[in-house]
């Protein structure tokens, strides 16, 4: 009988151990990710910054387009409606 006990004592005692080792494993595990996660946030919001600067460059250019194209129709209306 002692023998099962004793048996069943080691069984536990290594079932502890595992159990304890598989917590810090997962524990590790989620600071990784964690710390990849961050990574990859600030290297997106880097990415997404630039394309804002690019986006907000190209509007500015698109809106003066526009504009100088307005005016110059503008322009050539006033030029026809004084030559007639």
């Amino acid at each position: 009988m002692e023998k099962r006990v004793t048996t069943l004592e080691v069984r536990m005692d290594q079932t502890a151990k595992s159990i304890d080792r598989l917590d810090r494993s997962i524990t590790e595990l989620r600071l990784d990710m964690d710390k990849k996660f961050i990574h990859f946030e600030e290297k997106m919001d880097k990415r997404f910054i630039r394309i804002e600067e690019i986006i907000d460059r190209k509007f500015c250019w698109a809106i003066s387009i526009q504009l100088t194209s307005m005016l110059a129709m503008m322009a050539m209306m006033g030029k026809i409606a004084q030559i007639y």
